[in-house]
């Protein structure tokens, strides 16, 4: 399988992954997090949205862009990990799929880019 592929898989599984669980953490808050549904869908589902449209169309910047966004995913899941008790699986959750989406989409950003590079190489 191409390296290409695989970071593209990742970086979709870690980006719809992260969409659908801020959708379910909105829907079954716990006692601690006394959150309006809709504040928190949009504070948390808004960063993610914006790239949409590249991520769907294999634009490496935008890759790029998601990757930095979901370093936030990443810290607000160590948080929830240490703080909340009653959120561990989801805090684990998002500290999984942010990895995913990290790491993914800049990888895919990177092959991406030097695919780009030698394809305009080869031709003058």
């Amino acid at each position: 399988m191409n390296k290409l592929v695989i970071a593209r898989s990742s970086a979709l599984i870690g980006y719809f992954g992260l969409l659908l669980l801020i959708i379910l953490w909105s829907l079954f808050p716990t006692q601690l997090d006394r959150s309006s549904t809709s504040v928190v869908l949009v504070f948390a589902g808004l960063p993610l949205l914006l790239g949409l449209h590249g991520i769907l169309h294999k634009k490496p910047y935008t890759h790029v862009m998601i990757s930095i966004i979901s370093l936030g995913y990443l810290i607000h899941g160590i948080v929830e990990l240490w703080s909340q008790p009653d959120n561990r699986l989801f805090a684990c959750a998002e500290i999984l799929l942010s990895s995913f989406l990290y790491l993914g989409a800049g990888f895919y950003a990177r092959y991406r880019s030097q695919e780009l590079k030698a394809a305009a190489s080869d031709h003058p």
